[in-house]
Parts: C-alpha cells; structure tokens; sequence
C-alpha cells in the first residue's frame, strides 16, 4: 500500500512525510480537512508536530483529495491506541516482538505459545515496517509473561528480538 501512495506524490516529497505520518496515526482527510476520529485537526498544529511548513499540509490534503484512491484510502482511515504504557501501568504483561515482516505466521506463532500457556490476549498491534522505524508487534497480555516462553517466541520463525516489560 505505501508503494502504491509514494508514487502519487513522487512529485511533492515533502507531501509524502505529511501522508506517511497521516497513515501511521490514522488521520483521516474529508472535506478539505483532517481528522483524528471525529476531531477536526487544525493544519499548523499538524505542520509543526511534523516539521513542515502549513502549506504542505494544505496541499497534501488537496492532493489526497483530487486523486479517487488517495481519497477513498485517507477518508477511510481510523485513530487505533497504543496502550502499551498503560498497561504496563496497570499490571498486564507486555511483549514487543521485532520480527522480519515479511515472514509468514509470525501473529499465529506468537498467539499459540500464548494460548497454550492459558495466557489471555487483550491487545496486539502490528507496526507496519514501511511506516514505523522498526517491524514490531506489540503484545498486551491479560497476565505478565513467563520468562520461559521467551526462548519459544525467539524460536517463531521470523522473530529477531523479544522485549518484555
């Protein structure tokens, strides 16, 4: 899907950082506008968290809009939490799995160790690669994870690095 949205702004670079950080938050554009969820975002609060200048934000909006696949991909996106701290905060336990993306079962491997052990799932979160700085998934679980599952996680095929906390 990036591939497809980085070459309908090839043209504008610094549009592109606007519509990757646009993906990677789930800010949707309708209207001429763009929200989080319901809550219209004001164009120089967007440029200055993203460290561009208000016009790219505008522009990029209006790019998004005039295309038909740009605007039936933004219009549609939605805001999704990352509650990893705070379930760190309320005593759950939270694996981050860094993973080679392209590897297949990679949630199932991960999601059977678990369910094996009767370790309850409330949250997973899989960072798209071409999006985030690193492939990761993030595991929200109804109890902390025992040490011993760790090496058996590492063992799924793809999984490169386990943090727990």
């Amino acid at each position: 899907m990036w591939r497809k949205i980085a070459e309908k702004f090839e043209k504008y670079p610094s549009q592109i950082v606007v519509a990757k950080e646009f993906l990677r938050l789930g800010i949707s554009v309708r209207n001429g506008k763009a929200y989080c969820g319901s809550i219209e975002l004001v164009p120089t609060k967007i440029a200055e968290a993203i460290g561009v200048d208000r016009k790219v934000v505008m522009a990029a909006i209006t790019n998004i809009e005039k295309d038909d696949e740009l605007r039936k991909v933004f219009s549609a996106l939605k805001p999704v939490a990352n509650i990893a701290e705070v379930a760190r905060i309320l005593g759950f336990g939270v694996i981050e799995v860094y993973a080679d993306s392209r590897k297949v079962g990679i949630v199932a491997g991960v999601a059977s160790i678990l369910a094996r052990e009767g370790i309850s799932i409330r949250y997973i979160l899989a960072e798209d690669p071409e999006l985030s700085v690193e492939s990761k998934m993030i595991v929200v679980t109804e109890s902390k994870v025992p040490g011993k599952l760790i090496d058996e996680i590492l063992k799924v095929d793809g999984v490169q690095k386990v943090v727990v906390s």
